[in-house]
């Protein structure tokens, strides 16, 4: 059902189908919809007694084809599947005896739902489904760093909500009074979605610092303040002190790349803001899920950053020259209908449990 990373090339350049409302799909295309939607359902509904490892394979194995399959050129029918079947997975997370069914690479897929191609696809699922869950904490924090995401959007009001959410809601959720929220902590976790992105380019060091320097941008402007930079400023640093713990830890270097940018944009950020930059008094952890700390500081001592890149920004903030946005590759232009269209936002209407935070 989902398309290969082969289809999703060649087909590029044709783009997707016109969104078409749910209703208009043809009664083929519709079963095909409500397949995905009861299959989900089932699994979400299920005792925790009745649950088999078989069950969850199988379900969620539908799910990832069709989540791994957000791309291009795909069908009205596919994008409604795509759509579902993300909406789904947050709801199966939801389920406390079924929140680890949605793993650490399931989450990255998700990720780039918020990316997704067509407009209707990535707002409905960031909107309708991922920002409310969270505001609500029907589900895990560790998804609050998908929403950063939507960096690069290009629809106006999107970023708006996004900010408002993060600003009203989800920056006062915190384990214990005074301890940091739990946005403020997930910082790090951006940090790991971002070196696992398939936009990343090493053949490329000075587009692929640029696109992501936007994310990590787009975080500081929702989240920093004088109050916590020297926190954040802490838990950047602190990534350079772990190593991954997916994928066998390939992408580690990335991490610290990232680790380095995310230091520079909170010092540069502090220093427009005339905010200071102390030492962070309380212990810190990386989330155990992905961060595994290694010994030796030979990677403390390294420069991961690129010269070039520090130095073109610096002349641009110094400057205050307009900087060139670096496009990714993923989200591509508003489909026609959704031009100029401010999105609606409503609660999602499931029933989905509390889970904890921890």
């Amino acid at each position: 059902m989902a398309l290969t990373d082969a289809e999703a090339e060649a087909n590029m350049d044709a783009g997707d189908a016109e969104w078409e409302a749910r209703e208009q799909l043809s009664d083929m295309g519709l079963a095909r919809v409500y397949a995905v939607k009861i299959l989900a359902h089932w699994l979400a509904g299920m005792e925790r007694s009745s649950v088999t490892r078989e069950i969850v394979q199988m379900v969620m194995g539908t799910l990832r084809q069709l989540v791994r399959g957000s791309g291009f050129g795909r069908s009205a029918v596919t994008q409604h599947c795509v759509l579902v079947a993300a909406s789904s997975m947050l709801k199966i997370a939801g389920r406390g005896h079924l929140e680890r069914a949605v793993g650490v690479a399931d989450g990255q897929s998700l990720a780039l739902v918020v990316q997704d191609a067509t407009f209707e696809v990535r707002s409905s699922f960031l909107l309708d489904k991922l920002v409310p869950a969270l505001a609500s904490r029907r589900v895990h924090a560790r998804f609050i760093p998908l929403v950063f995401l939507a960096a690069h959007e290009v629809e106006p009001g999107v970023l708006d909500h996004v900010r408002h959410a993060v600003e009203q809601r989800l920056s006062q959720f915190r384990p214990t009074p005074g301890s940091p929220s739990l946005v403020e902590s997930s910082l790090p976790r951006l940090l790991h979605i971002l070196a696992h992105h398939p936009d990343w380019d090493d053949a490329e060091p000075l587009r692929t610092l640029e696109l992501f320097a936007h994310y990590v941008d787009f975080y500081i402007s929702c989240v920093c303040s004088a109050q916590n930079v020297s926190l954040l400023f802490c838990l950047a640093a602190k990534v350079k002190s772990a190593r991954s713990k997916v994928q066998g830890g390939q992408h580690t270097q990335r991490l610290y790349v990232l680790s380095e940018l995310a230091q520079f944009l909170l010092r540069e950020k502090s220093k427009a803001a005339n905010w200071p930059v102390n030492v962070y008094p309380g212990e810190l952890q990386l989330p155990d899920d992905l961060f595994e700390m290694v010994d030796g500081t030979d990677q403390m001592r390294e420069s991961y950053l690129n010269p070039e890149f520090v130095a073109l920004r610096s002349k641009t903030s110094g400057s205050g020259a307009k900087r060139t946005r670096t496009k990714p590759k993923r989200v591509a232009k508003p489909s026609k209908k959704s031009r100029g269209k401010q999105p609606q936002v409503d609660s999602d209407s499931d029933a989905m449990d509390e889970v904890s935070d921890n």
